[in-house]
């Protein structure tokens, strides 16, 4: 008999806290542990993986074409005198890769605690002995992995059917600026899922904020066609330095950017959305858990 209650004796596990070298292994590993339980279930539905890996294509399409009927053919005049490059092609690919990297950070960061919710596990997160940021970052890393295969398919249809040519040794420095650009779309997409932790219907500030940023980013036309006000307004989006960025780097002739202002604006902005989101997460957090509210979801 005490040898069965030997057995059955729960095992306590001494699990790291503070601001601790094994703290924060441990909550590296919970973020590389969300990523791999997304990527599960994933694979657990493989016709949904499929349409979500080709779909960034069929939803660029609309854009493409109407560029190039409406200017009839690749070329436009009047781009080119507001950017310096005429091809139409090579303006919207680079901006619209970046309207899927604007749905991460909205659509799978921000609703990622809604997303848990939905699996019915949200519960089980909201007692691991592990940071609820750790978990948002986890779906960070996946859905920024999976938005790049979706690039990369974009990138390999423009190349075979258009027959992109960009800036070979421009490819750096844009990745430099691509990553710095995510880490502030990382800190808005925490935002986001602070929302998501209070709001019944979190969608609806998803949805506002994607429609927003989508309006406001350079993606398919140069910000001058919009009011000043507005061009003012962009520039605390991350996406809007990165996009002028990147295309001063990759696209022949495009309007150089002053490339030490572009870094600048990122890294300030990084801070800025970064700060704000963990700050206002851990309010929003705190919040729920005191009120009970979470089971309001």
């Amino acid at each position: 008999m005490e040898k069965n209650e030997k057995t059955y004796k729960l095992r306590q596990v001494k699990c790291p806290s503070g601001y601790s070298w094994a703290n924060l292994k441990a909550e590296l590993r919970a973020v590389w542990e969300g990523n791999v339980k997304a990527w599960k279930i994933d694979f657990a539905y493989p016709v949904s993986f499929v349409r979500q890996l080709i779909s960034p294509v069929v939803f660029m399409l609309p854009y493409l074409l109407y560029g190039l009927v409406l200017i009839g053919g690749r070329y436009s005049e009047n781009l080119a005198q507001l950017v310096g490059t005429g091809d139409v092609v090579a303006f919207i690919f680079t901006g619209y890769i970046m309207m899927g990297f604007i749905g991460t950070a909205v659509w799978a960061i921000g609703f990622s605690m809604r997303r848990e919710q939905w699996f019915g596990t949200l519960e089980a997160i909201y007692v691991a002995p592990a940071s609820r940021l750790g978990q948002v970052m986890g779906m960070a890393l996946h859905s920024t992995v999976h938005q790049g295969l979706g690039t990369l398919m974009q990138f390999f249809f423009i190349y075979v059917t258009f027959g992109l040519t960009m800036n070979v040794s421009g490819i750096l420095p844009a990745l430099g600026i691509f990553a710095l650009m995510m880490l502030a779309l990382y800190g808005f997409g925490i935002v986001i899922a602070a929302f998501s932790l209070i709001l019944k219907e979190g969608w609806i500030v998803s949805d506002s904020f994607y429609s927003v940023m989508s309006i406001l980013s350079p993606v398919a036309y140069p910000l001058t066609v919009l009011p000043t006000l507005a061009q003012q307004a962009s520039a605390i989006f991350p996406t809007t330095p990165a996009l002028i960025g990147i295309r001063t780097f990759l696209i022949t002739d495009y309007i150089p950017e002053v490339v030490e202002n572009v870094f600048l604006h990122l890294v300030i902005l990084c801070v800025v959305w970064i700060l704000f989101g963990v700050f206002i997460f851990h309010i929003t957090d705190k919040y729920v858990r005191k009120r009970g509210v979470l089971k309001k979801f």
